[in-house]
Protein backbone atom coordinates (compact mmCIF):
# COMPACT_ATOMS: atom_id res chain seq x y z
CA UNK A 1 0.00 0.00 0.00
CA UNK A 2 1.20 3.51 -0.71
CA UNK A 3 1.28 6.33 1.86
CA UNK A 4 -2.11 7.77 0.85
CA UNK A 5 -3.86 4.42 1.15
CA UNK A 6 -2.41 3.93 4.65
CA UNK A 7 -3.56 7.39 5.75
CA UNK A 8 -7.05 6.84 4.36
CA UNK A 9 -7.23 3.39 5.98
CA UNK A 10 -6.23 4.90 9.34
CA UNK A 11 -9.01 7.50 9.16
CA UNK A 12 -11.53 4.83 8.14
CA UNK A 13 -10.39 2.64 11.02
CA UNK A 14 -10.99 5.53 13.43
CA UNK A 15 -14.56 5.98 12.18
CA UNK A 16 -15.31 2.25 12.28
CA UNK A 17 -13.85 2.00 15.79
CA UNK A 18 -16.34 4.57 17.10
CA UNK A 19 -19.25 2.73 15.48
CA UNK A 20 -18.22 -0.72 16.71
CA UNK A 21 -17.43 0.46 20.24
CA UNK A 22 -20.92 1.92 20.45
CA UNK A 23 -22.43 -1.47 19.67
CA UNK A 24 -21.39 -2.83 23.08
CA UNK A 25 -20.24 0.16 25.13
CA UNK A 26 -23.74 0.74 26.54
CA UNK A 27 -24.36 -2.88 27.57
CA UNK A 28 -22.71 -2.41 30.98
CA UNK A 29 -24.50 0.93 31.51
CA UNK A 30 -28.08 -0.34 31.16
CA UNK A 31 -28.62 -0.58 34.95
CA UNK A 32 -27.31 3.00 35.27
CA UNK A 33 -29.76 4.22 32.60
CA UNK A 34 -32.62 2.52 34.44
CA UNK A 35 -31.56 4.17 37.70
CA UNK A 36 -30.94 7.63 36.23
CA UNK A 37 -34.26 7.83 34.38
CA UNK A 38 -36.30 5.73 36.83
CA UNK A 39 -37.33 3.30 34.11
CA UNK A 40 -37.56 -0.52 33.90
CA UNK A 41 -34.58 -2.50 32.61
CA UNK A 42 -36.67 -3.77 29.70
CA UNK A 43 -37.08 -0.16 28.54
CA UNK A 44 -33.48 0.84 29.23
CA UNK A 45 -32.25 -2.04 27.05
CA UNK A 46 -33.63 -0.18 24.03
CA UNK A 47 -30.69 2.21 24.31
CA UNK A 48 -28.62 -0.60 22.82
CA UNK A 49 -31.32 -2.22 20.67
CA UNK A 50 -32.35 1.03 18.93
CA UNK A 51 -28.76 1.63 17.83
CA UNK A 52 -28.35 -1.89 16.46
CA UNK A 53 -31.65 -1.83 14.59
CA UNK A 54 -30.80 1.54 13.02
CA UNK A 55 -27.47 0.14 11.80
CA UNK A 56 -29.27 -2.81 10.25
CA UNK A 57 -31.96 -0.62 8.66
CA UNK A 58 -29.69 1.77 6.70
CA UNK A 59 -26.68 -0.38 5.87
CA UNK A 60 -28.32 -2.07 2.85
CA UNK A 61 -28.77 1.32 1.14
CA UNK A 62 -25.03 1.99 1.13
CA UNK A 63 -24.45 0.67 -2.40
CA UNK A 64 -27.15 2.91 -3.85
CA UNK A 65 -26.01 6.02 -1.97
CA UNK A 66 -22.44 5.46 -3.19
CA UNK A 67 -23.62 5.25 -6.80
CA UNK A 68 -25.99 8.19 -6.42
CA UNK A 69 -23.91 10.72 -4.46
CA UNK A 70 -20.33 9.46 -4.43
CA UNK A 71 -18.54 7.64 -1.62
CA UNK A 72 -16.73 10.63 -0.08
CA UNK A 73 -19.88 12.75 0.21
CA UNK A 74 -21.85 9.87 1.73
CA UNK A 75 -19.11 9.08 4.24
CA UNK A 76 -18.74 12.67 5.43
CA UNK A 77 -22.52 13.11 5.76
CA UNK A 78 -22.92 9.83 7.65
CA UNK A 79 -20.05 10.64 10.01
CA UNK A 80 -21.56 14.06 10.70
CA UNK A 81 -24.93 12.46 11.52
CA UNK A 82 -23.18 9.97 13.84
CA UNK A 83 -21.35 12.75 15.70
CA UNK A 84 -24.54 14.82 15.97
CA UNK A 85 -26.42 11.82 17.35
CA UNK A 86 -23.61 11.23 19.86
CA UNK A 87 -23.77 14.83 21.10
CA UNK A 88 -27.55 14.70 21.43
CA UNK A 89 -27.41 11.35 23.26
CA UNK A 90 -24.94 12.84 25.73
CA UNK A 91 -27.43 15.65 26.41
CA UNK A 92 -30.54 13.42 26.63
CA UNK A 93 -33.09 14.49 29.25
CA UNK A 94 -35.15 11.29 29.51
CA UNK A 95 -35.01 7.66 28.40
CA UNK A 96 -37.20 8.32 25.36
CA UNK A 97 -34.91 11.05 24.02
CA UNK A 98 -31.85 8.89 24.66
CA UNK A 99 -33.35 6.01 22.66
CA UNK A 100 -34.24 8.34 19.76
CA UNK A 101 -30.78 9.90 19.67
CA UNK A 102 -29.16 6.47 19.76
CA UNK A 103 -31.18 5.64 16.65
CA UNK A 104 -29.81 8.82 15.03
CA UNK A 105 -26.32 7.57 15.84
CA UNK A 106 -27.13 4.26 14.19
CA UNK A 107 -28.54 5.89 11.05
CA UNK A 108 -25.20 7.62 10.54
CA UNK A 109 -22.99 4.77 11.72
CA UNK A 110 -24.63 2.19 9.48
CA UNK A 111 -23.06 3.74 6.38
CA UNK A 112 -19.50 4.10 7.65
CA UNK A 113 -18.20 0.56 7.36
CA UNK A 114 -19.48 -0.41 3.87
CA UNK A 115 -18.85 3.04 2.37
CA UNK A 116 -15.43 3.25 3.98
CA UNK A 117 -14.48 -0.18 2.70
CA UNK A 118 -15.51 0.85 -0.81
CA UNK A 119 -13.32 3.96 -0.59
CA UNK A 120 -10.36 1.95 0.64
CA UNK A 121 -10.65 -0.83 -1.94
CA UNK A 122 -10.66 1.79 -4.69
CA UNK A 123 -7.14 2.86 -3.67
CA UNK A 124 -5.39 -0.52 -3.95
CA UNK A 125 -5.26 -3.45 -6.33
CA UNK A 126 -5.85 -7.06 -5.35
CA UNK A 127 -2.18 -7.56 -4.48
CA UNK A 128 -2.62 -5.35 -1.40
CA UNK A 129 -6.22 -6.07 -0.41
CA UNK A 130 -5.20 -8.39 2.39
CA UNK A 131 -2.92 -5.78 3.98
CA UNK A 132 -5.66 -3.18 3.64
CA UNK A 133 -8.20 -5.50 5.27
CA UNK A 134 -5.79 -5.88 8.18
CA UNK A 135 -5.96 -2.15 8.84
CA UNK A 136 -9.73 -2.01 8.49
CA UNK A 137 -10.28 -5.18 10.49
CA UNK A 138 -8.82 -4.00 13.80
CA UNK A 139 -11.80 -1.84 14.86
CA UNK A 140 -14.30 -4.30 13.40
CA UNK A 141 -13.01 -7.16 15.55
CA UNK A 142 -11.56 -5.37 18.58
CA UNK A 143 -14.14 -2.59 19.04
CA UNK A 144 -17.01 -4.77 20.29
CA UNK A 145 -14.64 -6.62 22.65
CA UNK A 146 -13.25 -3.41 24.16
CA UNK A 147 -16.70 -1.81 24.39
CA UNK A 148 -17.63 -3.31 27.78
CA UNK A 149 -14.21 -2.38 29.20
CA UNK A 150 -14.42 1.22 28.02
CA UNK A 151 -18.06 1.44 29.07
CA UNK A 152 -17.39 0.15 32.56
CA UNK A 153 -14.50 2.53 33.15
CA UNK A 154 -16.36 5.58 31.82
CA UNK A 155 -19.59 4.85 33.68
CA UNK A 156 -17.82 4.12 36.96
CA UNK A 157 -15.40 7.07 36.88
CA UNK A 158 -16.88 9.78 34.63
CA UNK A 159 -20.60 9.17 34.17
CA UNK A 160 -22.85 7.62 31.53
CA UNK A 161 -23.03 10.78 29.39
CA UNK A 162 -19.33 10.42 28.63
CA UNK A 163 -20.12 7.23 26.69
CA UNK A 164 -21.54 9.41 23.92
CA UNK A 165 -19.84 12.78 24.33
CA UNK A 166 -16.39 11.22 23.86
CA UNK A 167 -17.35 10.60 20.21
CA UNK A 168 -17.68 14.32 19.51
CA UNK A 169 -14.00 15.43 19.51
CA UNK A 170 -12.88 12.14 17.96
CA UNK A 171 -15.56 12.39 15.30
CA UNK A 172 -14.73 16.00 14.45
CA UNK A 173 -11.09 14.99 13.99
CA UNK A 174 -12.13 12.14 11.68
CA UNK A 175 -14.36 14.49 9.64
CA UNK A 176 -11.51 16.96 9.18
CA UNK A 177 -9.04 14.29 8.09
CA UNK A 178 -11.55 12.57 5.78
CA UNK A 179 -12.40 15.85 4.05
CA UNK A 180 -8.71 16.44 3.32
CA UNK A 181 -7.56 12.93 2.40
CA UNK A 182 -10.43 11.05 0.76
CA UNK A 183 -10.53 11.06 -3.06
CA UNK A 184 -13.45 12.77 -4.75
CA UNK A 185 -15.97 10.56 -6.49
CA UNK A 186 -18.91 11.80 -8.51
CA UNK A 187 -22.32 10.18 -8.19
CA UNK A 188 -24.82 9.24 -10.90
CA UNK A 189 -27.37 12.03 -10.72
CA UNK A 190 -30.01 10.19 -12.71
CA UNK A 191 -30.18 7.00 -10.65
CA UNK A 192 -33.29 6.70 -8.47
CA UNK A 193 -33.75 4.68 -5.30
CA UNK A 194 -35.82 1.51 -5.43
CA UNK A 195 -38.14 2.54 -2.61
CA UNK A 196 -40.23 -0.63 -2.79
CA UNK A 197 -37.13 -2.77 -2.22
CA UNK A 198 -35.96 -0.51 0.62
CA UNK A 199 -39.36 -0.69 2.31
CA UNK A 200 -39.04 -4.47 2.25
CA UNK A 201 -35.38 -4.83 3.20
CA UNK A 202 -34.84 -2.30 5.98
CA UNK A 203 -38.07 -2.97 7.97
CA UNK A 204 -37.79 -6.69 7.19
CA UNK A 205 -34.34 -6.94 8.69
CA UNK A 206 -35.24 -4.79 11.68
CA UNK A 207 -38.42 -6.79 12.38
CA UNK A 208 -36.54 -10.07 12.14
CA UNK A 209 -33.92 -8.92 14.68
CA UNK A 210 -36.58 -7.35 16.90
CA UNK A 211 -38.65 -10.53 16.98
CA UNK A 212 -35.70 -12.70 17.93
CA UNK A 213 -34.62 -10.17 20.57
CA UNK A 214 -38.12 -10.28 22.07
CA UNK A 215 -37.85 -14.05 22.54
CA UNK A 216 -35.51 -13.55 25.47
CA UNK A 217 -38.02 -11.32 27.31
CA UNK A 218 -41.06 -13.38 26.36
CA UNK A 219 -39.55 -16.62 27.64
CA UNK A 220 -41.53 -18.51 25.00
CA UNK A 221 -40.28 -18.80 21.39
CA UNK A 222 -43.82 -19.08 19.99
CA UNK A 223 -45.20 -16.06 21.81
CA UNK A 224 -47.11 -13.68 19.51
CA UNK A 225 -44.71 -10.80 20.13
CA UNK A 226 -41.91 -13.06 18.89
CA UNK A 227 -43.59 -14.84 15.98
CA UNK A 228 -45.48 -11.91 14.47
CA UNK A 229 -42.53 -9.51 13.94
CA UNK A 230 -40.09 -12.30 13.01
CA UNK A 231 -42.50 -13.84 10.48
CA UNK A 232 -43.38 -10.44 9.04
CA UNK A 233 -39.70 -9.64 8.68
CA UNK A 234 -39.07 -12.97 6.94
CA UNK A 235 -41.87 -12.32 4.44
CA UNK A 236 -40.57 -8.82 3.67
CA UNK A 237 -37.04 -10.12 3.16
CA UNK A 238 -38.33 -12.82 0.81
CA UNK A 239 -40.19 -10.22 -1.25
CA UNK A 240 -37.01 -8.14 -1.37
CA UNK A 241 -34.96 -11.04 -2.71
CA UNK A 242 -37.51 -11.85 -5.42
CA UNK A 243 -37.78 -8.21 -6.48
CA UNK A 244 -34.03 -7.71 -6.49
CA UNK A 245 -33.37 -10.70 -8.74
CA UNK A 246 -35.91 -9.37 -11.26
CA UNK A 247 -34.93 -5.68 -11.17
CA UNK A 248 -32.65 -4.18 -13.86
CA UNK A 249 -31.34 -1.66 -11.28
CA UNK A 250 -31.54 -3.41 -7.90
CA UNK A 251 -31.03 -1.64 -4.58
CA UNK A 252 -28.50 -4.33 -3.67
CA UNK A 253 -27.19 -6.46 -6.51
CA UNK A 254 -27.66 -9.96 -5.13
CA UNK A 255 -26.79 -11.35 -8.56
CA UNK A 256 -23.17 -10.85 -7.54
CA UNK A 257 -23.69 -13.92 -5.36
CA UNK A 258 -23.39 -15.94 -8.55
CA UNK A 259 -19.67 -15.51 -7.99
CA UNK A 260 -18.71 -18.55 -5.98
CA UNK A 261 -16.15 -16.66 -3.92
CA UNK A 262 -18.66 -14.04 -2.75
CA UNK A 263 -21.50 -16.52 -2.17
CA UNK A 264 -19.37 -18.95 -0.17
CA UNK A 265 -17.55 -16.23 1.72
CA UNK A 266 -20.81 -14.48 2.64
CA UNK A 267 -22.37 -17.73 3.84
CA UNK A 268 -19.40 -18.60 6.02
CA UNK A 269 -19.27 -15.02 7.32
CA UNK A 270 -22.92 -15.15 8.40
CA UNK A 271 -22.33 -18.26 10.50
CA UNK A 272 -19.00 -17.21 12.02
CA UNK A 273 -20.22 -13.69 12.84
CA UNK A 274 -23.36 -15.05 14.49
CA UNK A 275 -21.24 -17.39 16.62
CA UNK A 276 -18.65 -14.78 17.55
CA UNK A 277 -20.99 -11.97 18.57
CA UNK A 278 -23.36 -14.40 20.26
CA UNK A 279 -20.49 -15.67 22.42
CA UNK A 280 -19.41 -12.11 23.26
CA UNK A 281 -22.83 -11.45 24.77
CA UNK A 282 -22.64 -14.60 26.92
CA UNK A 283 -19.18 -14.04 28.43
CA UNK A 284 -19.85 -10.78 30.32
CA UNK A 285 -23.13 -12.18 31.67
CA UNK A 286 -21.27 -15.18 33.10
CA UNK A 287 -18.77 -12.94 34.89
CA UNK A 288 -21.39 -10.54 36.26
CA UNK A 289 -24.45 -12.73 36.86
CA UNK A 290 -22.81 -16.05 37.77
CA UNK A 291 -19.60 -14.87 39.42
CA UNK A 292 -20.98 -11.59 40.79
CA UNK A 293 -18.03 -9.51 39.59
CA UNK A 294 -18.14 -6.02 38.11
CA UNK A 295 -18.57 -4.92 34.51
CA UNK A 296 -15.05 -3.53 34.62
CA UNK A 297 -13.73 -6.98 35.60
CA UNK A 298 -15.64 -8.53 32.70
CA UNK A 299 -14.07 -6.06 30.33
CA UNK A 300 -10.55 -6.50 31.69
CA UNK A 301 -10.73 -10.27 31.22
CA UNK A 302 -11.48 -9.70 27.52
CA UNK A 303 -8.49 -7.42 26.89
CA UNK A 304 -6.11 -10.31 26.11
CA UNK A 305 -8.55 -11.62 23.52
CA UNK A 306 -8.88 -8.16 21.96
CA UNK A 307 -5.12 -7.63 21.75
CA UNK A 308 -4.55 -11.09 20.28
CA UNK A 309 -7.28 -10.52 17.70
CA UNK A 310 -5.79 -7.22 16.59
CA UNK A 311 -2.23 -8.52 16.26
CA UNK A 312 -3.19 -11.76 14.52
CA UNK A 313 -5.52 -9.93 12.11
CA UNK A 314 -2.55 -7.92 10.86
CA UNK A 315 -0.46 -11.03 10.20
CA UNK A 316 -3.30 -13.09 8.71
CA UNK A 317 -4.49 -10.30 6.42
CA UNK A 318 -1.02 -9.96 4.95
CA UNK A 319 -0.72 -13.73 4.47
CA UNK A 320 -3.69 -13.78 2.11
CA UNK A 321 -1.74 -11.48 -0.22
CA UNK A 322 0.93 -14.18 -0.52
CA UNK A 323 -0.88 -17.50 -0.22
CA UNK A 324 -4.21 -19.21 -0.77
CA UNK A 325 -6.60 -17.47 1.67
CA UNK A 326 -8.52 -20.70 2.23
CA UNK A 327 -5.68 -22.05 4.35
CA UNK A 328 -5.73 -19.01 6.61
CA UNK A 329 -9.52 -19.11 6.96
CA UNK A 330 -9.62 -22.84 7.67
CA UNK A 331 -6.95 -22.47 10.36
CA UNK A 332 -8.82 -19.54 11.91
CA UNK A 333 -12.19 -21.26 12.10
CA UNK A 334 -10.55 -24.43 13.46
CA UNK A 335 -8.84 -22.49 16.24
CA UNK A 336 -12.11 -20.73 17.09
CA UNK A 337 -13.88 -24.10 17.26
CA UNK A 338 -11.24 -25.31 19.72
CA UNK A 339 -11.79 -22.24 21.93
CA UNK A 340 -15.57 -22.59 21.84
CA UNK A 341 -15.35 -26.32 22.61
CA UNK A 342 -13.24 -25.50 25.67
CA UNK A 343 -15.90 -23.02 26.84
CA UNK A 344 -18.57 -25.72 26.68
CA UNK A 345 -16.46 -28.28 28.56
CA UNK A 346 -14.36 -26.48 31.20
CA UNK A 347 -16.67 -23.63 32.20
CA UNK A 348 -17.99 -23.93 35.75
CA UNK A 349 -19.03 -21.56 38.50
CA UNK A 350 -15.46 -21.35 39.83
CA UNK A 351 -13.32 -21.74 36.69
CA UNK A 352 -10.10 -19.76 37.33
CA UNK A 353 -9.98 -16.53 35.37
CA UNK A 354 -6.48 -17.27 33.97
CA UNK A 355 -7.99 -20.27 32.18
CA UNK A 356 -10.73 -18.07 30.69
CA UNK A 357 -8.11 -15.54 29.62
CA UNK A 358 -6.13 -18.33 27.94
CA UNK A 359 -9.21 -19.54 26.09
CA UNK A 360 -9.82 -15.93 25.05
CA UNK A 361 -6.33 -15.79 23.56
CA UNK A 362 -7.09 -18.91 21.49
CA UNK A 363 -10.37 -17.27 20.44
CA UNK A 364 -8.48 -14.15 19.41
CA UNK A 365 -6.04 -16.25 17.40
CA UNK A 366 -8.93 -17.90 15.58
CA UNK A 367 -11.10 -14.85 14.94
CA UNK A 368 -8.12 -12.73 13.94
CA UNK A 369 -7.28 -15.36 11.33
CA UNK A 370 -10.84 -15.64 10.06
CA UNK A 371 -12.83 -12.42 9.59
CA UNK A 372 -10.71 -10.21 7.35
CA UNK A 373 -9.08 -13.07 5.38
CA UNK A 374 -12.59 -14.41 4.75
CA UNK A 375 -13.80 -11.00 3.55
CA UNK A 376 -10.71 -10.67 1.36
CA UNK A 377 -11.33 -14.10 -0.17
CA UNK A 378 -15.00 -13.30 -0.70
CA UNK A 379 -14.20 -10.07 -2.59
CA UNK A 380 -11.68 -11.67 -4.93
CA UNK A 381 -12.97 -11.04 -8.45
CA UNK A 382 -15.38 -8.28 -7.35
CA UNK A 383 -14.10 -5.08 -8.93
CA UNK A 384 -15.28 -1.81 -10.41
CA UNK A 385 -19.00 -0.98 -10.06
CA UNK A 386 -19.63 -4.22 -8.20
CA UNK A 387 -17.35 -3.29 -5.29
CA UNK A 388 -19.99 -1.17 -3.53
CA UNK A 389 -22.62 -3.90 -3.70
CA UNK A 390 -20.11 -6.59 -2.75
CA UNK A 391 -18.91 -4.79 0.38
CA UNK A 392 -22.50 -3.88 1.32
CA UNK A 393 -23.60 -7.52 1.00
CA UNK A 394 -20.78 -8.59 3.31
CA UNK A 395 -21.16 -5.84 5.92
CA UNK A 396 -24.96 -6.00 5.98
CA UNK A 397 -24.89 -9.76 6.33
CA UNK A 398 -22.29 -9.45 9.09
CA UNK A 399 -24.45 -6.99 11.02
CA UNK A 400 -27.60 -9.09 10.58
CA UNK A 401 -25.77 -12.20 11.71
CA UNK A 402 -24.25 -10.43 14.72
CA UNK A 403 -27.63 -9.15 15.90
CA UNK A 404 -29.37 -12.47 15.29
CA UNK A 405 -26.58 -14.45 16.96
CA UNK A 406 -26.73 -12.26 20.05
CA UNK A 407 -30.54 -12.49 20.16
CA UNK A 408 -30.53 -16.28 19.85
CA UNK A 409 -27.84 -16.63 22.51
CA UNK A 410 -29.80 -14.37 24.85
CA UNK A 411 -32.99 -16.35 24.25
CA UNK A 412 -31.36 -19.70 24.94
CA UNK A 413 -29.48 -18.43 27.99
CA UNK A 414 -32.62 -16.87 29.47
CA UNK A 415 -34.57 -20.08 28.92
CA UNK A 416 -31.86 -22.20 30.54
CA UNK A 417 -31.53 -19.80 33.47
CA UNK A 418 -35.25 -19.99 34.15
CA UNK A 419 -35.45 -23.78 33.82
CA UNK A 420 -32.43 -24.58 35.99
CA UNK A 421 -32.40 -21.88 38.68
CA UNK A 422 -35.65 -21.83 40.64
CA UNK A 423 -34.46 -18.82 42.65
CA UNK A 424 -34.95 -16.62 39.58
CA UNK A 425 -38.71 -17.22 39.48
CA UNK A 426 -38.69 -16.86 35.70
CA UNK A 427 -36.90 -13.48 35.72
CA UNK A 428 -34.01 -14.69 33.50
CA UNK A 429 -30.83 -12.65 33.15
CA UNK A 430 -32.28 -9.62 34.93
CA UNK A 431 -33.09 -11.74 37.97
CA UNK A 432 -29.67 -13.37 37.93
CA UNK A 433 -27.97 -9.98 38.16
CA UNK A 434 -30.13 -9.03 41.16
CA UNK A 435 -29.37 -12.09 43.29
CA UNK A 436 -27.95 -11.50 46.75
CA UNK A 437 -24.46 -12.92 47.43
CA UNK A 438 -25.90 -15.90 49.32
CA UNK A 439 -28.46 -16.60 46.59
CA UNK A 440 -25.77 -16.39 43.93
CA UNK A 441 -23.61 -18.95 45.73
CA UNK A 442 -26.57 -21.35 45.85
CA UNK A 443 -27.55 -20.81 42.21
CA UNK A 444 -24.06 -20.53 40.70
CA UNK A 445 -23.61 -24.21 39.61
CA UNK A 446 -26.94 -24.21 37.77
CA UNK A 447 -26.32 -20.80 36.20
CA UNK A 448 -22.82 -21.82 35.08
CA UNK A 449 -24.13 -24.98 33.43
CA UNK A 450 -26.69 -22.86 31.57
CA UNK A 451 -23.92 -20.61 30.25
CA UNK A 452 -21.77 -23.58 29.20
CA UNK A 453 -24.67 -25.15 27.31
CA UNK A 454 -25.46 -21.85 25.57
CA UNK A 455 -22.00 -22.01 24.04
CA UNK A 456 -23.19 -25.15 22.23
CA UNK A 457 -25.23 -22.83 19.98
CA UNK A 458 -22.19 -20.78 19.02
CA UNK A 459 -20.12 -23.95 18.59
CA UNK A 460 -22.67 -25.43 16.19
CA UNK A 461 -22.69 -22.22 14.13
CA UNK A 462 -18.89 -22.35 13.87
CA UNK A 463 -18.92 -25.97 12.72
CA UNK A 464 -21.49 -25.08 10.06
CA UNK A 465 -19.32 -22.11 9.04
CA UNK A 466 -16.34 -24.43 8.64
CA UNK A 467 -18.33 -26.71 6.37
CA UNK A 468 -19.33 -23.77 4.16
CA UNK A 469 -15.77 -22.40 4.11
CA UNK A 470 -14.51 -25.72 2.75
CA UNK A 471 -16.24 -24.74 -0.52
CA UNK A 472 -14.29 -21.52 -0.97
CA UNK A 473 -12.78 -21.58 -4.47
CA UNK A 474 -9.03 -21.90 -4.79
CA UNK A 475 -7.49 -18.61 -5.91
CA UNK A 476 -4.14 -17.97 -7.49
CA UNK A 477 -1.79 -15.35 -6.12
CA UNK A 478 -2.98 -11.80 -6.89
CA UNK A 479 0.34 -10.91 -8.54
CA UNK A 480 -0.31 -13.54 -11.16
CA UNK A 481 -3.94 -12.59 -11.42
CA UNK A 482 -3.17 -9.07 -12.59
CA UNK A 483 -1.37 -10.31 -15.65
CA UNK A 484 -4.00 -12.86 -16.64
CA UNK A 485 -7.14 -10.88 -15.94
CA UNK A 486 -6.49 -7.52 -17.56
CA UNK A 487 -9.23 -8.23 -20.09
CA UNK A 488 -11.94 -9.28 -17.67
CA UNK A 489 -11.84 -7.84 -14.15
CA UNK A 490 -15.25 -9.17 -13.23
CA UNK A 491 -14.51 -12.88 -13.85
CA UNK A 492 -14.18 -14.99 -10.64
CA UNK A 493 -10.67 -16.21 -9.92
CA UNK A 494 -10.43 -19.90 -10.76
CA UNK A 495 -14.02 -20.24 -9.56
CA UNK A 496 -14.48 -23.57 -11.29
CA UNK A 497 -12.24 -25.38 -8.86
Amino acid sequence: MDALAKKVASVLALGTLMVMLDVTVTVVAIPRFAESFDTPLSTAQWVTTAYTLALVAVMPTSAWTIRRFGAKRVYLTALTVFVLGSALAGLAWNIQSLIVFRAVQGFGGGFLQPVGMTIALGLVDERHRGQLMGWLGIPLLVGPVLGPTAGGLLVDHVGWRSLFLINVPVGLLAITLAARLFPRAAGAATETLDWAALLCLAPGGALMVYGLAQAGDAGEPFDAKVVVPAATGLVLLTVFVVRTLRSPRPLLDLRLLRKRSLATGSGAMLLVAGAYFGSMMVGPIYIQAVRGDSATTAGMIMIAQALTTGVVAQVASRLVDRTDPRRVVWFGISATIVAMTLMTTVLDYDTPYPILIGIGVVMGLGIGSTFMPLMTAALRGVDGPGTGSGTTILTTGNQFASAIGAALAATILTSLFNSRAGLLNGSGMTGAQRLTPDQRVAAAPDLASAVADTYLLTLSLLVAGMVVALWLPKTVRPTAVRASRSDDSERPLDASR
